[in-house]
This record gives C-alpha cells, structure tokens and sequence, in this order.
C-alpha cells in the first residue's frame, strides 16, 4: 500500500497502526504525537548489508513510514553470520528485494522504494529529494565520500557508521554538515581501509552498530535538538562503554567548508564504471586482471579474467602481460584494485580499477541476462 503525502504532512494513525505501536505509545517522550511524526517520516538507508539490514529493520519497527533500499549486491553465503534479513534459501537473490520481502512480512502498511543499483555521483541531481535523512550503511570509502557530498549539496542529515574488525564508529551530521564526513576523513584513501572481507568484521558488532544508527535517525526525526551533530561514537567489543569525541568542522572541508581545497581526488581518475568497461570489453587491448587471492577466486571466479593475487604485487612481483594493454584491476568490492595500480602503473601505465568489483559486475551481468 502506497501512502501519498505532501513534504511535512502528518499522518494520523489508524486503529491497526495503534495496536501495532501500541507499546511504543505508552512512553512518554513518543505519544501518539511522536509516533505520527514517525510515521510522516522517510529514511533513504544505502547498504542492507551487517549495519543496513538490523537499521532498516528497527526504522520500520519503530514507526518510519517510509523506507528506502538502495543496494546492488546479492546475497552470498559468507553475508549470513552478519546480515541478519537473509537466510540460506535467499542466496543469489537480490538484497533490496529479500530486505523489501522481510520488512512487509512484519510492519503493516509500510511504504517501500528499492534501488537496486549502487550509490554514486552519477545518481540524478533531484535522487534525495522527499527523503528526510538518509543512512549510510556502505563499508566502501568513496562511495560514503559520495553520499556524504550529496547529502551536504541537498541539505540532509547523515547517519552513518563504519567497522573494523571488532570496533564500531557511528555519528550523525546536520543538514549544514559543518562537520561532515569529510571534516573527520578529508583525505582517506580506499586503500587506507580494509573492507570486511579483507579484514574481518565481528556480527555482533555490525548489528550494534546499525542499532545505533537507527536509534539516533529516530532521535533526530522526533526532535533534531535531541542529538549531537558534531560528535563520533566508539564502541568496542571488549568494553559495554560508548566513547564520545568532538568533530571539528573544517573551514577548507571540500563538501561543507568555507573554503574548499582545490586538491582533485585522484582516485576518480584511476577507476572506470562497469557502464564503461562494458562498453569496451570485447575491446582486445582491455584485460580484466583479478588481483584477489587464491581462495576468492576459486570460491567466486570471474569469467574472462586473467589473475595475479595482491599479495605477489607488493612483493614487487608483476605479471607478465602485454605491455600496451589496457589493465581492467578487480578484487571483490574495488577497494583492493585501487592500491594496486600505484603498485602496477610505473609497467602499465594504462591501468583502472574496476569500481565495485566483482559484486557490481556480477549485479550488473545478471541484469543482462
């Protein structure tokens, strides 16, 4: 059932609505007010992954009449232990339709839009509009750059978090930024991070994290005063303690400063879309070289590509291949390619990464099939 409202219209609650949120009612700081604030509200939530699928989930339990899923992922095997919406007998389906599927099966009347495609600067100039707040759930460096400056140029408030591991950060930013997400990392490399599939990540982490997350979305929707827009919160495994520390805003921050820094982010000019390397991939001189290691490629192998592990590249090993070839990088999620070309340029000056990697040329192949 779709609910057609205008912006900053509010939604009464009908006798159904009250008995589901009935519980929820009865404190004081929500009300049948509070709850119909709720329900007049839409996030947008990018990622369904460990942090999205517990956020999305509470946002909607909680009363946020409209959700939406951005995500081009599909479900693997090793998503199971931390991405709490999927079972077994949803592997290979796309997320935002398994994460769509699992909310209607548990909130009444709830209001759903999915994009199954990824987040990026090329999204339409009026994508966020009628979205309240949006959720950044992405453990992709550039692409959390991306909505953080759109949510900045739109005028948005932010919630996002991020894993490493076994520690959690989360935070939310005002509309204003001032701080945003790149007044804390102004210059972070996707090569500065490692991706859960890199690193290793904890479940119960992830789920923390995103509860947090939806918690302080919902504190914002009922009152923006009720949160802080300039704090980072930590959360460790080992520790029941949440550490709070100030953001400073950044007068030269390239999103929300006063004055902007003239550095070009040089990892634009080092990655190709999958719109792009599909346009050119019978192109003999493009070769798709997998720089994942041995274990990922026999799990998840990629068609077509030739392959020399990261792990031989920063030994100072280079593969042997045409020297005029145009070197198409893959690893899983694009983050590992881009460190890679400063390791293979000074031989192969004409090398991309592959953004997204494998997860986004799988989504999108499937697409043409």
């Amino acid at each position: 059932m779709r609910i057609l409202r205008a912006r900053g219209e509010i939604i009464s609650m009908d006798e159904e609505r009250k008995k589901f949120f009935s519980r929820q009612i009865r404190i004081p700081s929500f009300g049948e007010i509070g709850q119909e604030k709720l329900l007049s509200s839409s996030v947008l939530v990018v990622g369904l992954g460990g942090l999205g699928s517990p956020a999305s989930l509470h946002l909607a339990s909680a009363g946020v009449g409209k959700i939406g899923l951005v995500d081009y992922d599909r479900v693997e095997f090793s998503n199971l232990h931390r991405q709490t919406a999927f079972t077994l007998s949803d592997l290979g389906k796309r997320k935002t339709e398994v994460t769509a599927e699992f909310l209607k099966n548990r909130i009444p009347k709830l209001e759903l839009e999915i994009f199954s495609f990824p987040f990026s600067d090329d999204l339409s100039e009026d994508f966020l509009k009628g979205w309240d707040l949006v959720l950044d759930c992405t453990d992709d460096i550039q692409t959390k750059y991306s909505i953080n400056d759109r949510c900045v140029r739109d005028r948005k408030p932010l919630c996002t978090a991020s894993l490493y591991r076994t520690s959690a950060q989360f935070a939310i930013f005002s509309p204003e930024g001032r701080p945003c997400y790149r007044c804390l990392y102004p210059r972070l490399e996707s090569t500065d991070a490692m991706s859960c599939a890199d690193g290793g990540v904890l479940g119960i982490q992830t789920a923390l994290a995103g509860l947090q997350q939806a918690n302080l979305a919902i504190r914002y929707l009922l009152d923006p005063n009720s949160v802080s827009v300039n704090s980072l919160y930590l959360m460790e495994w080992e520790s029941p303690v949440i550490y709070e520390s100030t953001i400073p805003p950044n007068p030269a921050c390239l999103a929300c400063g006063d004055r902007p820094s003239p550095v070009e982010n040089k990892n634009r000019l080092r990655e190709i879309s999958i719109l792009e390397y599909a346009k050119n991939r019978n192109d003999q001189s493009y070769l798709l070289l997998d720089i994942r290691e041995e274990g990922e490629r026999a799990e998840y192998p990629i068609s077509g590509s030739e392959h020399f592990p990261l792990s031989r590249l920063t030994k100072g090993e280079v593969p042997s291949l045409p020297s005029a070839s145009i070197l198409i990088l893959i690893c899983e999620s694009g983050m590992r390619s881009l460190k890679a070309i400063d390791l293979l340029t000074d031989r192969y000056p004409n090398s991309f990464s592959l953004k997204g990697g494998r997860r986004a040329l799988e989504s999108f192949l499937s697409e043409k099939t």
